[in-house]
């Protein structure tokens, strides 16, 4: 290399990045070695996904920028992470799989010998050195490089993978690509193996950006991080669309005028609701792809682009740009709830994609998707977990499937991983702490009050959670006589049962008072004068305060505990019945069919439906009016069961039968269902069978 030039960038394989005249060197400035499977995860997907769909193309996989000293060492100055991680992939394919690629009569082909050449330079010095102290580099030799064999590898408990101790996370990649890797043999044979290593080896592309002075390479990385040297995706993408406006004659100067106005109104959308112009580029692109893209966004758009009528294209861009406005207007409380999920990439293509296409089926549509990403969320699973799930989702609605068959793909889902066991798991563990509990506990907030027209909270600072029963009662025991027990006491104090939310400084003032104090300043009774607080599940305490109630004990909280959780079965329409629900692929009956009702399989719609249209007939009932006061007045899931004429906001279906046409609530939950169930047994006979679990008749 010349060393008069400052820097060089070269695009290379894995082979060529482990193969240079040189041995990589992590300095002491560097932080430690600190990936875990959420990072693996993406890497191995990101990895077998391009191999799968697109093996004769290459994967790109980042950059890295060293500074050379001119003495065969290479300085990481960024991306030390992934080549410690390729490191560790190398020595377990070497050490666990001798055999790989040994009959392949391909040139490039990654053998034994040719992954060991990629780990060790020269007489056994090995191609990376973990930063300059001792310890470091030896614990990484003796744990990874050293290892005759990772069969016995055991995965790190979270606390260990927690600690600052590095050496748990090097055991916990090296037991992840063992797995992966006999995993993949298992299923899919030696070739599929073989061919997999040779991508990521000959396929799989990283910039390494060489420079000769280390002052030059930490300001390059810091420029390149805060992508001073990048164009976004959104002007990439931008300069493409006016690209394919100048290449052609049929379009003119007030074409490339109204692109300009109609771009501007996308930005300013995005402006107005707090999210980026390159955040929308990737719910357009999920939207019009409907699958996991395979490439990168502005490579995805890129091709999209070229293949449409532009002004057509921009017109539904701007139409998509219109309805996420529609969606952040709202004031529906399942779609507030749903801008809490974490996965808002996915969360915001469907609904906005509702929208585009006019989903025939939006309210019922929309309580699936709390449903489905709400279960997901509480119980664990992470973004690479239900990314295909998403994706799925995201089709179905583009293509208008019905919502029974929307509901198909979400329970087998549910079911299949058993998730509605972890949401009760968690539930009723320590919850205090959890990413989604604000989000839950605000969600019951909107389910409670029937007007829709309440403002949404961002989760900020100024929400809190307070412990009803302090963290620290034990402290001002005077203030709690009543409790008896207090090691008891102190294993609720992180349950559900036992938090409220509140807001402003109304957490810091009730903190660890007793609880007549409390009571005071939840009531605004306090220094700042602040009034009563705005959260109906926290007034519900007042309430039972000021009847009389005024000790709050174990028994309160477990009381609160199922007085919330019931809540929360009702808006994600679950049960503990459902914990060990299986979802066969064989089974005979439909998995959306609840009920066998007259020998037909219904789903709760199609039972409430079917109940009422009976009540009618059987009762002779010809007016709106003639039906009991009782029926009228029932709600299906927040609003009125029947009603005269149709709300074209809130999904109902028209019944027609008998002469009498009425409008049906046709978001027919789980709970909601069963009282249903109870109420219409008043007022005729039926008979119906329950397919769900056991087989139960009611009659």
């Amino acid at each position: 290399m010349n060393h008069n030039q400052t820097f060089k960038p070269d695009n290379q394989t894995i082979s060529d990045l482990f193969s240079c005249q040189a041995i990589y060197v992590i300095p002491n400035y560097q932080r430690q070695y600190s990936w875990v499977n959420e990072q693996l995860e993406e890497l191995w997907d990101d990895l077998y996904e391009s191999y799968t769909n697109v093996p004769n193309e290459c994967y790109f996989l980042g950059s890295i920028v060293v500074v050379d000293d001119g003495q065969g060492r290479h300085e990481l100055v960024d991306g030390q992470q992934r080549i410690t991680t390729l490191m560790i992939m190398l020595n377990v394919l070497s050490k666990t799989f001798p055999h790989i690629n040994e009959n392949s009569d391909i040139l490039l082909k990654g053998n034994l010998q040719k992954i060991k050449h990629l780990i060790y330079f020269d007489k056994g010095i090995n191609r990376l050195q973990l930063q300059m102290d001792p310890n470091y580099n030896t614990s990484f030799k003796k744990t990874i490089i050293n290892q005759e064999s990772y069969e016995n590898f055991q995965y790190p408990t979270q606390a260990n993978l927690k600690k600052d101790d590095p050496e748990y996370k090097f055991i916990n990649t090296a037991k992840f690509f063992y797995d992966k890797f006999n995993e993949l043999l298992k299923s899919d044979g030696q070739d599929t193996l073989d061919g997999f290593v040779n991508f990521i080896l000959f396929k799989t592309n990283i910039i390494k950006t060489v420079c000769t002075n280390q002052s030059f390479a930490i300001k390059l990385f810091l420029v390149l991080n805060d992508r001073g040297l990048e164009l976004s995706v959104s002007d990439i993408i931008k300069s493409y669309i006016l690209d394919k406006y100048d290449s052609s004659d049929r379009y003119n100067e007030n074409d490339k005028a109204t692109f300009n106005y109609n771009w501007k109104s996308i930005e300013k959308i995005c402006n107005d609701y707090e999210f980026t112009i390159d955040d929308f580029m990737v719910y357009f692109e999920y939207y019009k792809l409907k699958s996991n893209p395979k490439k990168q966004v502005t490579d995805e758009l890129k091709r999209i682009i070229q293949s449409s009528e532009v002004v057509s294209l921009v017109d539904e861009m701007r139409l998509f740009a219109d309805n996420l406005e529609k969606v952040y207007k709202s004031t529906l409380p399942v779609i507030y709830s749903l801008r809490y999920i974490p996965w808002q990439a996915y969360v915001m293509t469907a609904l906005a994609s509702a929208y585009q296409v006019d989903y025939p089926d939006k309210e019922e549509l929309f309580q699936s998707m709390r449903r489905f990403f709400y279960i997901s969320w509480i119980s664990g699973k992470t973004l690479n977990g239900i990314k295909q799930t998403s994706f799925n989702l995201i089709e179905a609605i583009v293509n208008k499937k019905s919502i029974d068959e929307i509901n198909e793909m979400l329970d087998k889902f549910i079911y299949g991983k058993r998730l509605i066991r972890d949401v009760y798991q968690n539930l009723n563990d320590d919850v205090y702490g959890q990413n989604f509990l604000k989000a839950l506990m605000l969600s019951i907030e909107y389910e409670i009050r029937e007007k829709t027209n309440v403002g949404f909270y961002k989760i900020n600072n100024f929400i809190h959670i307070d412990h009803i029963l302090p963290q620290q009662f034990d402290k001002r025991i005077e203030e709690w006589k009543n409790i008896e027990d207090v090691s008891l006491a102190k294993t609720y104090i992180h349950k559900l049962g036992n938090l409220a939310l509140l807001l402003g400084s109304k957490n810091e003032e009730a903190l660890n008072h007793g609880m007549n104090v409390k009571m005071d300043i939840y009531q605004g009774k306090d220094k700042n004068e602040s009034g009563i607080t705005a959260f109906d599940t926290t007034k519900k305490i007042i309430d039972n305060y000021n009847k009389g109630d005024i000790v709050w004990d174990v028994s309160h909280i477990i009381d609160r505990q199922k007085y919330l959780i019931g809540f929360i079965e009702n808006m994600l329409d679950i049960s503990e019945d459902d914990i060990d629900k299986i979802i066969e692929e064989e089974q005979k009956v439909n998995s959306l069919h609840k009920w066998q009702y007259k020998n037909e399989y219904l789903t709760n719609k199609g039972l409430v439906l079917s109940i009422l249209k009976d009540y009618i007939n059987t009762n002779n009932i010809r007016d709106y009016y003639s039906i009991s006061k009782e029926i009228r007045d029932f709600k299906m899931y927040s609003h009125e069961l029947i009603i005269n004429e149709n709300n074209e906001e809130y999904t109902y279906t028209k019944l027609e039968c008998n002469n009498l046409s009425i409008y049906v609530r046709t978001v027919c939950l789980k709970n909601d269902t069963n009282k249903f169930i109870e109420m219409m047994k008043k007022y005729f006979d039926f008979e119906l069978i329950k397919l769900e679990s056991e087989k139960e008749i009611y009659h």
